[in-house]
């Protein structure tokens, strides 16, 4: 069994109100309609120019809404989110600064019987010799797993941060504040699950519809492989020495960068700096 310890990755936000539900769906680029207790969907929050605020998984509850979060980003997705609520909705954005146990598993069969047929970032809630558990399944992308918060402990201990990010960067998973900030929009970054384009109106969606539908996306998230390893914010150069491209996460060879979208193919061969081979290996695509 493969456990992560993501207390310190992750955060929760928690909403109230009749119309946390509309609130979030203007608010975000996924489609977030008709979401029920024990659904769960991904969205992203952007700016005007439709730069990254975070990456974001919403669950429904019987009562509200609990919204998974960069746990770097915490604070600011809590107040960006505050700063729009108009005088007329029925929202509340709860923000807990407490530190919540949050681990992942992986390769591994469900933590408790309440989460064996659950879909894709479905969730459920079950009690505990400690106390209540929160259980969600983790997107495809992630691949076989789990997500568990509250009052529980792995049987085995959790693998060290350094694996984590070794495991994220090998399934090229972004991650904030390395690719997911403002310097980038949600198309850029691969995020293509958590935008839709059949939806009403939402900050940033202009300009994301605009580069969808005239495909005119200036650089592209990707795996990369070097002949060495790989440091974060080293350029990345094409057969004429242009720059194309920085790193933004690196684990030994392997590493995570945007790359200008005329050269990020598959296969395709860049270099650094000190004339390193850099192979490109995958586009990202969430």
């Amino acid at each position: 069994m493969t456990c992560f310890d993501l207390s310190d990755v992750f955060s929760v936000l928690r909403f109230s109100g009749s119309t946390w539900l509309d609130f979030l769906q203007r608010m975000s680029t996924g489609d977030l309609r008709g979401m029920r207790a024990g659904e769960g969907r991904a969205t992203v929050l952007t700016t005007p120019l439709a730069r990254i605020v975070d990456w974001l998984w919403v669950f429904a509850e019987e009562q509200g809404a609990r919204m998974l979060v960069s746990a770097g980003a915490r604070s600011k997705v809590a107040h960006w989110l505050r700063k729009h609520i108009f005088f007329n909705d029925d929202v509340q954005v709860h923000d807990t600064p407490s530190r919540e146990p949050i681990f992942a598993l992986l390769d591994a069969p469900p933590p408790s019987a309440c989460a064996a047929d659950l879909p894709p970032l479905g969730h459920c809630q079950q009690q505990s010799g400690g106390g209540p558990i929160w259980v969600v399944r983790l997107p495809k992308a992630f691949g076989h797993g789990w997500l568990v918060m509250g009052n529980w402990q792995p049987a085995e201990p959790p693998l060290p941060r350094e694996a984590w990010e070794e495991w994220r960067i090998a399934r090229g998973v972004p991650a904030y504040p390395n690719e997911l900030n403002e310097d980038y929009i949600p198309l850029e970054a691969g995020l293509w699950g958590a935008v839709s384009f059949n939806k009403g109106c939402y900050t940033g969606q202009e300009i994301i519809a605009r580069m969808e539908s005239r495909g005119q996306i200036a650089k592209r998230l990707c795996l990369l492989e070097g002949e060495s390893k790989l440091s974060v914010g080293s350029r990345l150069f094409d057969e004429h020495a242009e720059p194309v491209g920085t790193v933004t996460s690196a684990a030994g060879r392997s590493a995570l960068g945007y790359v200008r979208s005329a050269v990020a193919k598959p296969e395709a061969v860049l270099r650094t700096e000190q004339g390193e081979r850099v192979q490109v290996r995958a586009i990202v695509r969430m």
